[in-house]
């Protein structure tokens, strides 16, 4: 039966404000964007379009709905209550539209597509000198990545059943009230992403970019290609991808947690301003969303825990592999953990985010706080090729990366004999059951790379796509009546599309039961 949906992902009045050419830039601390959201101007020149582009990145955080969503948080008995976070937590389906929901989300993630397909649209008009192939770059880019994200968001993995219901992939800007749109199905779209990955590759240039981190670089394009060719299972891609990034020794680009804990020794809440950083090396493509994920989640009542049976413990303080023997490993040191402020006892959290207010910021639910997201990192591109290298069976390259990782990030060279490395309990399967096989060797080294993929990027919601890709269960100690176990094969791993969007034809996801909406 054909599903479709009309109007689906943002007003008519937003709808018009981009088929019109009127600017839709919010504010940025980094980037020269018009401090007026709602100014129309007119798009006459190829200023504009990259203006309209600079507004087309995600105005809208996903780590505020999707980390209390993983293992990587437990319930903090006197921290501050609020809905979403608590819905999050017990993986409920959420449509209420404030910031951090996956709404805000979806509805950004759509607007930013309109923005894409409004400049390529008046891209057409002008002489495809470099500076116009550059903004097409950009806009395929744009478009592309936001399509992936919703796509991994709000449809199963991919590999699935041929038949799995994608989102829909927008490719023109909206000029008519009513306009009907089918979802097609995850293969369908990840075709879709990859034509225009491909195509934004081959022409963004950074040459004419002021601040190239804010926008996608060629090096964050690649680091895109590595991810995405990773979902997707295209090893020897996500190869040759990260090896643009990385270059031949990738040492240089990788987060020095090592260093970090030296220049931070009593200043573990000043994180932020060497996370966030453009001039870190391993900062590939930032971007400002209005967020109040800064301000939130030190006293959240579900968060990062510190305690000896918290999660804390759990993720940096264990062995990196079961055959270590009496070796020591413990991360949480090197990764300048802060406390969370009393009566909240056993929180401990990461302090990775700035806040830039506009306004005076005040009252349960303030509004114009800007937060600084990290959406793509060199870090991640290792890790991603180590995945690849595993998956090709080239297992000595794998544990090189290894090596390299460990002497960058912390200062220590791994004394793991390399055939340990590709040694573990068949027990694992139980945990780690991706849509393609893995034989033990492989299934020894996935294991490692992903812990440390947990690890890196604790506090970031990136654990959530590892946690579908490989169809790991959680478990919460909660005595709620909403809890119920999050199971591998589980329905609540996939969002639940918008409500105004199943009034409008949308298909819903399924769910196995009914849940209290919120």
């Amino acid at each position: 039966m054909r599903k479709t949906h009309k109007t689906l992902f943002f007003s008519l009045l937003l709808a018009a404000w981009v088929a019109t050419g009127t600017s839709l830039t919010g504010c940025n601390k980094f980037l020269d964007k018009n401090p007026d959201s709602e100014l129309a101007i007119d798009i006459d020149s190829e200023e504009r379009i990259a203006e309209l582009l600079t507004g087309a990145y995600p105005e809208a955080s996903y780590i505020a709905f999707l980390e209390p969503r993983t293992d990587n948080v437990a319930e903090r008995p006197n921290g501050v209550h609020n809905s979403l976070n608590e819905a999050m937590f017990f993986w409920e389906d959420y449509d209420q539209e404030d910031l951090d929901t996956p709404l805000n989300y979806w509805n950004a993630c759509y607007k930013g597509i309109a923005q894409a397909n409004k400049a390529l649209e008046l891209l057409k008009s002008y002489p495809k000198t470099e500076r116009v192939k550059a903004l097409y770059g950009e806009a395929f880019l744009l478009r592309a990545y936001l399509h992936f994200m919703l796509v991994n968001l709000w449809s199963e993995p991919y590999g699935g059943a041929a038949s799995n219901p994608g989102i829909p992939y927008v490719t023109r800007p909206e000029k008519h009230a009513l306009v009907d749109y089918q979802r097609g199905t995850v293969g369908e779209v990840y075709d879709k992403i990859e034509a225009d990955l491909k195509l934004g590759i081959t022409l963004v240039n950074d040459t004419y970019y002021k601040q190239p981190k804010f926008h996608f670089n060629k090096r964050a394009a690649y680091a895109f290609a590595s991810r995405f060719y990773l979902f997707k299972g295209e090893w020897a891609l996500v190869v040759a991808y990260a090896n643009y990034v990385l270059g031949a020794k990738p040492q240089p680009f990788l987060r020095p947690w090592w260093q970090y804990a030296r220049q931070l020794l009593f200043h573990h809440d000043d994180l932020y301003r060497l996370y966030n950083s453009p001039e870190e090396p391993a900062n590939l493509l930032l971007t400002t969303t209005e967020s109040r994920l800064a301000r939130l989640m030190p006293t959240e009542r579900y968060g990062s825990t510190g305690t000896r049976l918290g999660t804390v413990h759990e993720v940096f303080n264990k062995k990196y592999h079961e055959q270590l023997g009496d070796v020591s490993s413990q991360f949480e040191g090197l990764y300048t953990f802060t406390n969370s402020p009393v009566p909240l006892n056993n929180g401990r959290y990461l302090a990775k985010f700035d806040e830039l207010s506009t306004t005076e910021s005040i009252g349960v639910k303030p509004r114009d706080l800007y937060v600084t997201n990290v959406l793509l990192t060199a870090d991640e591109v290792l890790l991603n090729r180590m995945e690849a290298y595993v998956m090709l069976r080239d297992y000595d390259r794998a544990i090189d990366d290894f090596v390299e990782y460990m002497e960058a990030k912390f200062g220590y060279t791994p004394t793991l004999e390399r055939a340990l490395y590709t040694s573990t309990s068949a027990a694992n399967y139980d945990l780690f059951s991706p849509n393609y096989g893995l034989s033990l060797k492989q299934l020894a080294m996935v294991k490692l790379i992903v812990d440390f993929r947990r690890k890196e990027f604790y506090g970031e919601g990136l654990r959530w796509f590892d946690l579908r890709r490989f169809h790991i269960p959680v478990k919460r100690s909660s005595n709620s009546a909403y809890y119920f176990p999050l199971e591998k094969e589980d329905p609540r791993k996939v969002l639940q599309i918008p409500t105004e969007a199943q009034r409008r034809g949308l298909a819903p996801n399924p769910r196995d039961r009914q849940q209290r909406l919120r």
